[in-house]
């Protein structure tokens, strides 16, 4: 943990964490033990932005366990990435992976054929007994969390993140060894990361008796995991309270005995809190943090990986080829949708002059747009000009002279009479409103411009991200809405843009470029997989499916003065993480 920043503000990078948020309910999950109480003094409490249900069944869980569970030490992976402190990114090749790091398999084996996985799962760790006695951790668990995850039916986002190739299945050989099963050609070099903990919201491993024995209602409501800490009471939307685990199996004992979550979704409440006292460790924008640590004698910790912020551009889904698909054929009601409308965003593959009409006023659109105007008057100078969905940034050397997407407002006006819309059309966006204030200002600002500058009458859905995210999955979205992704160099970042049956970001490219792209998943080369993500750029930039505003900061915490030392890792998540390594000042 590191003060990061000096008092001009403006010497931050970027900005706004969102969070991505799930349907709201509330669940209580109480330890019922004889052993209870924590194996260590001391409470910290942390505070963010969104407490959800408890949702253990790996299938249905979109960011419960593999969120807070998996990050906040409850529950574990099955390989575990070793520290890497911020603002460096974690490894993605699984060659930089050992069992060492302490993850929940002891060792692990490539078959020669590239075809499957072999793991021995370590002994003798023993399922916190909340809600009863599960025993230990056994290979039957693992396959059956990996099945459930892996199921057609799953909205599990650590599944979302693997391709279908890896998915075939876990299977059980004996108590202590499971093999995944992959197609053939389809071994993916970045599966350690993507299933361990340093991914964007990693599978997590559940115990499969307490499952069986509890039933779907009781497993949501008993948290049964192997981390370092046990759950206590996990409410959502109001706090999880977890406890220290006496004798853990990794030797790690956490020297403070109690971590609350809490509930608080407004900065402005986060605020408050650190100020009064009444939390140690909230999140705050690039703007004030610099100033309240200053004044509560705290500090600053970044967590994560910066990302473009900008608009996708949802109804061009073009490629429907998806083997995960029924049928091998992804439905596109959206797309229907759009060009029986004639949304003028939205073009037809199989007419060129659609296309390109299309085409035109995506980047008419995009030159509209005064983004270093955003960045100095709206975000206080805090974020930096991006063209790239990519996540590359204009100053490195892979990035091109012609994906840089000039101001011109005259331009732009050519390009929307060249399209036959040289008077404007009518457009919703969305904009959720449980983004963060800085996305959510750079996205009206460019409404604004859209309407004065090009005719646009431009009009806000602010549905939270949790109720209008279903249809990133039936395809039914087809207005631009505000979405970005940290990638890291190399990522498999096509699985967002190609047809898929879960999550994509509402637009697919046409599938040459799908096959470029998605070749990743496959590509041992990490330079050639960026060489990939290069021409998948160039593509996205040729066709403006994706409009930039800018990118911004992974996110920063405030942590008080109580909190002597905090050593968190760096992940694609969004949360604090790794509370074992916290330890509380001296009174």
């Amino acid at each position: 943990m590191r003060n990061m920043f000096r008092h001009d503000a403006r010497t931050l990078l970027l900005i706004f964490g969102s969070t991505l948020l799930i349907p709201l309910a509330a669940f209580a999950a109480m330890a019922c033990t004889d052993d209870s109480g924590p194996a260590a003094e001391g409470t910290v409490t942390i505070a963010i932005g969104e407490v959800p249900p408890l949702i253990q069944e790996p299938r249905r869980d979109i960011r419960a366990t593999g969120g807070i569970g998996k990050d906040l030490s409850i529950y574990e992976t099955i390989v575990r990435a070793p520290h890497v402190s911020p603002p460096t990114p974690p490894p993605q090749d699984h060659t930089a992976y050992s069992p060492s790091d302490l993850g929940l398999a002891e060792s692990w084996e490539v078959a020669s054929d590239f075809n499957s996985i072999t793991f021995t799962i370590r002994e003798d760790i023993p399922w916190h007994n909340n809600g009863g006695d599960w025993g230990d951790l056994t290979s039957e668990d693992v396959a059956w969390s990996f099945n459930s995850a892996f199921a057609p039916d799953s909205v599990n986002n650590g599944a979302e993140e693997i391709g279908p190739e890896m998915k075939v299945g876990f299977d059980v050989i004996d108590d202590r060894t499971v093999r995944q099963n992959i197609e053939p050609g389809g071994f993916d070099p970045t599966w350690a990361w993507l299933q361990g903990n340093a991914g964007f919201n990693g599978i997590v491993v559940v115990s499969k008796m307490a499952f069986d024995e509890l039933g779907a209602e009781g497993f949501g409501t008993t948290a049964v995991g192997t981390g370092k800490y046990r759950v206590s009471e996990w409410v959502a939307d109001d706090q999880v309270v977890l406890e220290s685990v006496r004798d853990h199996w990794t030797g790690i004992e956490p020297s403070v005995g109690t971590v609350k979550i809490v509930h608080m979704p407004e900065a402005a409440s986060r605020e408050a809190a650190l100020r009064a006292g009444e939390i140690d460790i909230g999140e705050l924008s690039p703007q004030v943090i610099n100033q309240v640590v200053n004044d509560i004698g705290g500090s600053v910790q970044e967590i994560g990986i910066a990302r473009p912020q900008g608009f996708q551009m949802a109804g061009n889904y073009w490629s429907t080829n998806c083997s995960d698909c029924e049928g091998g054929e992804m439905p596109r009601p959206g797309w229907d949708e759009g060009i029986a409308e004639g949304f003028p965003w939205i073009g037809d593959p199989s007419d060129a002059a659609s296309m390109e009409n299309a085409r035109k006023v995506r980047w008419a659109m995009a030159m509209a747009v005064n983004r270093e105007s955003i960045i100095e008057n709206v975000l206080d100078g805090l974020g930096r000009v991006i063209y790239a969905w990519q996540n590359i940034l204009p100053d490195d050397p892979s990035h091109k002279a012609e994906w840089v997407i000039p101001y011109d407002v005259a331009m732009a006006k050519q390009y929307m009479a060249d399209a036959g819309v040289a008077d404007g059309f009518e457009m919703e966006i969305w904009v959720p409103s449980t983004f963060s204030p800085g996305t959510i200002a750079a996205a009206e600002a460019t409404a604004e411009m859209w309407r004065s500058d090009l005719g646009i009458n431009v009009t806000i859905d602010r549905t939270e991200y949790a109720a209008r995210r279903p249809q990133t999955v039936d395809k039914t979205i087809n207005v631009p809405f505000t979405h970005g992704i940290n990638w890291i160099p190399g990522a498999t970042s096509a699985r967002y843009i190609c047809a898929a049956a879960g999550h994509i970001v509402g637009f697919t490219m046409e599938q040459e470029y799908c096959d470029v792209g998605l070749s990743n998943a496959t590509e041992r080369s990490l330079d050639q997989r960026i060489a990939n993500n290069i021409a998948v750029q160039d593509y996205l930039s040729h066709q403006m499916l994706f409009l930039p505003m800018f990118q911004h900061s992974a996110n920063l915490f405030a942590v008080a003065g109580t909190v002597a030392e905090w050593d968190p890792y760096n992940s694609q998540d969004v949360l604090p993480n790794r509370p074992e390594s916290i330890v509380l000042a001296s009174e």
